[in-house]
């Protein structure tokens, strides 16, 4: 039997040995008397926080401080706004909720003006308007049917400044018997909508909902409050009798959600589901403005979109500073249609 160790238990050597650090010792032999080459010191590689490997400076030299970045790139000045471009004066702090009423009334003003220009000026018979500041976002704890129905107010008056006929349709309850349903963001919109005070327009708005048998021979325009789908029932069959029966005379959707709810019942399935996009990609948009999160928070803003209609380039803002030194930056316009979100995402995160 080997003797026990003449100074220490086996206990505490192991702790002893457990404590060292580890070395590479040259000429270590092994217990048959055989020399054993020295092992190749091996490089020490952690993960990166953006999932890049970086190698520790236990690896004999520094780590790599990053890429150059190189020249620039072609691509990098193309839709760069010029003197013919010049920038909207968005409102500011619009995290604060409620909005003020400045702020309210450039939001009116610049999307009933651009909607107004669309279907007068430019002949559009069947247009839509996306509108999604805080107040107006369906998708936020903040939205308010008030604002929405005020942008309504104005681009009615607006609209039947001339003596025009202009039905404002919101969607009724779909479904039959105890299966009635209607989106939650419209429920009592009817009702508000014939308490309303229309000014000097009252005579010339009427008010219906969204069906074949809504139109009348002397409708001049048509104004579609926030059309959506719900879970089990579809609103564009609607939508499209209701097309067919105005003829060439201009509807207008505003915050139109028609996208497909998956359900039971073979509703808003696959099949179709080509068409009915294609259908919806048909209405031209006439204005658009959203602001930019990353989703699926609404904090903090880091920018804008915004387009004002036929005639003009889309708008991508990006927010600089905070509180008293907030301001929207103009990046770039794009004549060529509404940027994809990898555009937007590049320009946006792009550091200053």
């Amino acid at each position: 039997s080997r003797p026990a160790h003449p100074t220490m238990s086996s206990t505490c050597a192991l702790s002893a040995v457990a404590a060292r650090p580890r070395v590479c010792v040259r000429g270590l032999v092994s217990r048959r008397g055989v020399r054993v080459p020295h092992p190749k010191p091996r490089r020490v590689v952690t993960a990166g926080v953006f999932g890049k490997d970086e190698e520790s400076a236990s690896a004999g030299r520094p780590t790599p401080s990053g890429r150059a970045p190189g020249k620039p790139r072609a691509e990098d000045n193309v839709n760069l706004p010029t003197a013919q471009d010049p920038p909207a004066q968005l409102p500011l702090l619009l995290n604060n909720t409620p909005h003020e009423r400045s702020t309210r009334q450039w939001f009116y003003k610049d999307s009933t003006d651009a909607l107004v220009k669309a279907v007068t000026t430019h002949k559009m018979t069947r247009c839509k308007a996306k509108i999604e500041f805080p107040e107006m976002n369906v998708e936020g704890d903040v939205y308010r049917i008030g604002t929405l129905l005020e942008l309504v107010r104005d681009l009615a008056t607006k609209l039947a400044v001339d003596g025009k006929k202009v039905r404002v349709c919101v969607q009724g309850s779909m479904g039959a018997g105890v299966f009635q349903a209607l989106p939650l963001s419209l429920s009592g919109v009817a009702r508000i909508l014939d308490l309303m005070d229309w000014g000097e327009a009252d005579e010339f708005v009427r008010r219906g909902s969204i069906g074949k048998d809504v139109p009348t021979d002397d409708d001049d325009y048509y104004i579609l409050i926030a059309p959506q789908n719900i879970v089990g029932y579809a609103v564009l069959p609607y939508i499209i009798e209701m097309e067919e029966a105005c003829g060439d005379r201009p509807m207008i959707m505003i915050n139109p959600r028609l996208d497909d709810i998956q359900s039971a019942g073979n509703v808003m399935s696959v099949r179709g589901r080509g068409e009915r996009r294609e259908y919806v990609d048909k209405w031209e948009t006439a204005y658009h403005f959203r602001l930019l999160y990353k989703k699926p928070y609404f904090f903090p803003i880091f920018g804008a979109l915004r387009y004002a209609g036929p005639g003009t380039k889309w708008e991508l803002y990006k927010r600089f500073g905070k509180m008293k030194t907030e301001e929207y930056k103009l990046l770039r316009v794009y004549a060529d249609g509404e940027p994809n979100s990898g555009e937007i995402t590049k320009v946006i995160l792009k550091r200053e």
